[in-house]
């Protein structure tokens, strides 16, 4: 163990594992508080605007996706993922502009709940809405 400078307590060289999450929401809505516990019951305290929480969740999708890769290589008798596989059929959106930076932050859901944090420039939105509708038949004829 060492020990914190100016500060007198011993951390640990290895993380802890993870035991609890705690998340809570604020009142107004603009800022939630998230509270990481492990096994120990040491607790981390954080505070975390729309935006940070936004690229945690982004963090931790891209994680789990790159574990879930990981532990397939490792089972042999897991079957090989595919891009059927890997996606989910999306049931409802919510973007808005973003007032700081101009760019387009919303979430795609899926059926099963889940939920994937989106934060891309107006270019980029474009590009994407042109190449859905450049591959979505048409729904009707006038």
């Amino acid at each position: 163990m060492a020990t914190e400078p100016g500060i007198g307590t011993e951390r640990s060289e290895t993380p802890g594992s993870l035991e609890k999450f705690h998340l809570g929401l604020a009142a107004d809505g603009l800022t939630c508080a998230l509270v990481f516990v492990d096994e120990r019951h040491r607790s981390i305290t954080c505070i975390a605007s729309f935006a940070d929480l936004n690229g945690f969740i982004v963090s931790l999708t891209h994680a789990a996706t790159e574990m879930a890769k990981r532990r397939a290589l490792h089972d042999d008798d897991a079957p090989l993922a595919d891009e059927q596989s890997l996606t989910f059929d999306i049931t409802s959106s919510n973007f808005h502009l973003c007032d700081d930076d101009g760019s387009i932050v919303g979430a795609l859901v899926g059926d099963g709940g889940q939920v994937v944090p989106v934060r891309m420039r107006p270019d980029v939105a474009n590009e994407m809405m042109r190449n859905i509708l450049k591959t979505s038949q048409v729904a009707s004829s006038c």
